[in-house]
């Protein structure tokens, strides 16, 4: 029989240290099952039992970390923002040339998007349902918040240095990095069709990454970069 997650209940009794340990271990193995069944299935499709038995967990176990299906779905959206948030911050977008911290934070998320199928299958999902549950996250715009803030210091550094011609608001200018980012990989069936190109192709992507810094940093008034 399958290891149970949470340990067994007989099991000799753990110090507060080694529970605290397992606690964590367990929920993250719960997490990470939970983020593949509702990236393949979406909220509604995705179904506890087939959680518990990934993770070889018992649905008690979910219970009694989450609260309840609702709440592990929100926590798995928490999750794998709080992932390419961690990730951006290691970017430092306070020193360096603000050229190369640009570029890097185009190339980043241009990857970020293109690696990460399950990051855009449930942020496209939750889409789908109007950010019902998203908005019901606690944390979500707080986590996010380091990041808007991070490019503005960089915008406003360019622009004071004389590098950067213009000063977009950094709100604007992310979404216009996920949008070029992103968009083409939602959309690749039948974007595909319409523009008669593979867009899962590696050299295609290779130029689509190349076309999103030429994008923003045009914009931004940066030649011969």
């Amino acid at each position: 029989m399958a290891a149970k997650c949470g340990g067994s209940p007989n099991a000799p009794t753990k110090s507060p240290k080694f529970r605290s340990r397992d606690a964590t271990r367990t929920q993250a193995e719960i997490l990470a099952v939970a983020i593949d069944e509702f990236a393949e299935h979406g909220f509604h499709g995705a179904r506890i039992d087939r959680i518990t038995k990934a993770a070889k967990c018992n649905s008690r176990m979910i219970y009694h970390y989450f609260g309840g299906k609702e709440q592990l779905y929100i926590a798995a959206l928490e999750d794998i923002f709080q992932q390419i948030r961690d990730q951006e911050a290691q970017l430092n977008f306070s020193v360096g040339d603000p050229v190369t911290k640009l570029k890097e934070l185009v190339e980043f998320t241009f990857d970020y998007f293109k690696n990460n199928a399950d990051f855009r299958k449930m942020t496209r999902n939750e889409n789908a349902l109007n950010g019902m549950y998203i908005a019901r996250s606690a944390v979500m715009r707080d986590m996010s918040e380091p990041l808007i803030v991070a490019i503005r210091n960089l915008v406003e550094r360019g622009y004071s240095s004389g590098v950067f011609s213009r000063k977009p608001d950094p709100a604007q200018l992310y979404l216009s990095i996920v949008a070029l980012s992103a968009h083409h990989l939602n959309n690749a069936a039948t974007l595909g069709i319409v523009v008669g190109q593979n867009l899962h192709d590696d050299a295609w992507q290779e130029e689509r990454r190349q076309h999103a810094k030429d994008v923003i940093l045009s914009y931004l008034g940066i030649q011969n970069h």
